[in-house]
Formats: structure tokens, C-alpha cells, sequence
């Protein structure tokens, strides 16, 4: 496997550090405090608005500052952005799902492809909570995408009931793994596959919104940046040397990026929304106590020794497609990298390390990219002989349940489910207002 040995830590700005080193009630926040920070932020993340703001400032620079003030505050610095964000409208589509791990629903993302970077989601849709949110050099080859599953139930435990995604090869990994582990578990269950495809059932929605939300609040400055490189002529995605060397400092970057960013995700709670049937609040509380909005937990609970079975012959942590580089290449770069000082990593920095790497590494005398593309593609077959789900597909309160109970539980009614349904707001969020 290899190393990763770049320095991936955040550093504020020394006038960031001097104010978050500060006592709570020392930090009144006013424009000119609220500033350096504000632009610091704004270069990352050009789109993001008061609540999503709010979230950062205390996430990451450990500063309180009010979405109120912060409203007056854009209305000051940024009248015509605030006008833009308050503008938009979204498509609204309403989706259903009887609980916690009911299903695990799952998308890759090709708006990348320019780069070479493929991201890729899975999240439990009734809590709103992303299990992963991946970025690697591929989302093309099962046995990758198969690994993000595994790894997911590992960490709460246990598998939902169905899984889901769009039709595609690169899926029938966890179509096989969710189908083997439910069959094991619940023999009742033999001869059925235990993965949904969406393309027969209707749209892939939940994965969709959440790379809609990701497109809009993550990837604008970084876009910018990653754009920067390939129109300078810095970067050619189609060149074997030029691309090792890019993941090799982007995939770890953009990926503490991304976990920062899912990290926020899940423990805020979205903008309130009077179309949504599903419980509104922060998806990791939504995930640990189910019970305050009337559902439970329907995870079925699997032992390390099951899942170690299953990774083994469907997603071998010896596979090359989880190496980011060639080893012969990864034994120069570090050496290089190494003699440049270890060059700190960041939106700021990263085009000027990626160029003293490359001007370093094609003096090497040596072919480094031997085997850059390999492991892209790996078919596998999905497991034979298995009918479509029968269970979901149900119309429940005009709604279409597509989870894995054979009798859903009933829709609550909106009303009532506003009256009862516990509020838990953090000081801080990361739903997106003007």
C-alpha cells in the first residue's frame, strides 16, 4: 500500500490564530475581526452563506460569531453575492424511507473526469448522513466501490437492508457483498437479490441531492484552483508522468478536504424544509437515537469475522487499484518530496509543489509510470441465479417506499410530526442561507 507521507494539517493565519487564542467573551465580533477570516474562508469556499459560515468559524477556527450578524455582515461586504444566493431555487422532489439503515443509498461523480479524480458517495437517506464521500484515481472498478461499502458497515457495525444505485458494473461488488450477507443472515431470504437498481424504479434522488449540495457549497474554489493548472498548460490529465504526480499530491489534499467538509455535514442539521417527510435535524444525532423520531435502528448487526470473508474475495486489500501510485514511482516522488523539504500542501500552495516535484522527477532516469493506469476496470460478475427484490416498490400515503421492509410502517402525518418531533439545534450549521 502506499504511503502517504504529505503534510496534510491545517494552519490558520497568524491573525486567525491570535483571535481564536482569545477567550469566548474577548472575541466581539465586528467587520474588522470577522474579516481575516471571511477572506481566508471565501478562497476556499467562494459560495458558502451565513449558516454554513457560522459552522466554519467554529469548526474550524474555534470562533463563535452569530448568523445574524453574519447576514449583515454580507449584506455589507457582498450585497450582489447575497442577491445571487438568495435567487436560487431548487427542484424539490420528496423521498421516503422507514428508518435508520433501511437502505444504503450510493452514486459516483464524472464532473471530475478533466483532472482524473472520481468522487464517489454512499448515505443513509432517512437520516441524511453521508457514510462515505470518497475521491481516488478511478470510480470504474468494483472492487474499489465495494471497499467504500465494506468499510462503511464496518465502521456502524452491521449492513441496511437493501442497498442501492444506478445500474452499472461497477456496482455488482456490493450488490454480491449486501446479497451474500443477508442471505447468510436470514437464509428466508435465498434466491433474492438483495440490491436495488434504480434505473428501473425511478431516479437514483438522495445520492443525487447530496452531489447537488456538494457541487454547490465544496467544489466552486476548488474547481478554480484545479482548473488553474490544466488552462496554464501545467497539467495534462492524458500524460502518465504529469498524472502521477498530480494524485499523488491532489487525491490526499482533496480527500481531508472532503472529510472536513462531511464531518460539518453530519453533525449540523440542514435548513429546515416544509416539504421534507423525513425527520429534520442533525444526522449523526437522527443516526444515534432514532427512537426521538419515531423509527429505529434496522441495521443488521454482522461480525468482524463475516466481514473480513466478505472483503477477501470481493474487495482484497491487496488489489493494485488501491494503490494511488506505481511503487517504483512512489519510492522517487517520496525521495523528492523529501528533498524539497516536505512543502506544506494546500489551495494556496499546491501548483507550485506539483511543479518542483515534476521538474525534479523527469530528470529521474528511470521509467516511473509503469502499470499508472492499471486496475481502471476489473468486471465481476454479479452473483447468478437471483430474482429482483420483492419486497419495497410499495405505495405508502402516496409515496413510493423502495426500502427493504415488507411492511413498511405508516407514513407520520406532517402535522403531527412537526408537533412531536424533537428539535435539536446546534449553535452552528451547516445548512446554506443568505
Amino acid at each position: 500500500m502506499t504511503s502517504w507521507r504529505l503534510i496534510l494539517t491545517y494552519e490558520p493565519t497568524q491573525a486567525a490564530q491570535d483571535f481564536s487564542d482569545r477567550g469566548t467573551r474577548q472575541r466581539a465580533a465586528t467587520t474588522d475581526t470577522v474579516m481575516p477570516f471571511f477572506l481566508e474562508i471565501r478562497e476556499r469556499f467562494p459560495t458558502k452563506g451565513a449558516r454554513a459560515m457560522v459552522s466554519l468559524l467554529r469548526q474550524d477556527y474555534g470562533i463563535k460569531v452569530s448568523e445574524k450578524f453574519l447576514n449583515q455582515f454580507f449584506k455589507d461586504v457582498e450585497p450582489e453575492a447575497l442577491r445571487n444566493r438568495v435567487a436560487k431555487k431548487f427542484k424539490r422532489k420528496r423521498f421516503w424511507s422507514a428508518g435508520v439503515m433501511d437502505m444504503i443509498c450510493f452514486d459516483q461523480h464524472d464532473k471530475w473526469k478533466r483532472f482524473g479524480l472520481w468522487p464517489h458517495l454512499g448515505l443513509d437517506p432517512y437520516a441524511g448522513r453521508i457514510l462515505w464521500l470518497n475521491i481516488w484515481w478511478t470510480n470504474r472498478n468494483p472492487k474499489l466501490i465495494t471497499s467504500y461499502y465494506i468499510n462503511a458497515c464496518r465502521r456502524v457495525g452491521g449492513v441496511p437492508l437493501i442497498s442501492q444505485s444506478d445500474a452499472g458494473s461497477e456496482n455488482y461488488g456490493v450488490a454480491n457483498c449486501q446479497t451474500v450477507i443477508r442471505q447468510q443472515l436470514d437464509p428466508s431470504l435465498e434466491g433474492t437479490l438483495q440490491h436495488r437498481w434504480m434505473s428501473k424504479d425511478g431516479l437514483n434522488v438522495k445520492p443525487e441531492a447530496g452531489w447537488s449540495y456538494w457541487r454547490r457549497w465544496f467544489t466552486p474554489a476548488f474547481e478554480t484552483i484545479l482548473d488553474q493548472g490544466v488552462h496554464e498548460g501545467l497539467y495534462n490529465v492524458e500524460n502518465p508522468l504529469e498524472n502521477l504526480v498530480f494524485r499523488w499530491l491532489a487525491i490526499p489534499w482533496l480527500q481531508r478536504e472532503i472529510d472536513a467538509f462531511v464531518r460539518r455535514f453530519n453533525s449540523t442539521p440542514r435548513r429546515r424544509d416544509k416539504n421534507k417527510i423525513l425527520p429534520q435535524g442533525i444526522p449523526d444525532l437522527i443516526t444515534a437515537k432514532p427512537h426521538l423520531y419515531g423509527t429505529e435502528d434496522y441495521k443488521v448487526i454482522v461480525s468482524p469475522a463475516l466481514f473480513d470473508e466478505i472483503e477477501q474475495q470481493w474487495a482484497p486489500p491487496d488489489d493494485p487499484v488501491f494503490v494511488l501510485t506505481p511503487p517504483v514511482f512512489t519510492q522517487k516522488v517520496e525521495a523528492v518530496y523529501e528533498a524539497l523539504d516536505r512543502p506544506e500542501v494546500t489551495h494556496r500552495t499546491f501548483w507550485n509543489v506539483y511543479c518542483a516535484i515534476l521538474d525534479r522527477i523527469v530528470q529521474v532516469d528511470e521509467d516511473l509510470t509503469m502499470g499508472w493506469d492499471e486496475a481502471q476496470e476489473a468486471p465481476i460478475e454479479l452473483i447468478p441465479g437471483q430474482e429482483e427484490l420483492r419486497q419495497g416498490g410499495n405505495p405508502v400515503a402516496g409515496y413510493t417506499y423502495l426500502g427493504g421492509l415488507a411492511v413498511p410502517p405508516p407514513l407520520a402525518d406532517d402535522d403531527e410530526q412537526s408537533e412531536s418531533e424533537p428539535q435539536h439545534f446546534a449553535d452552528l450549521t451547516d445548512a446554506e442561507s443568505s
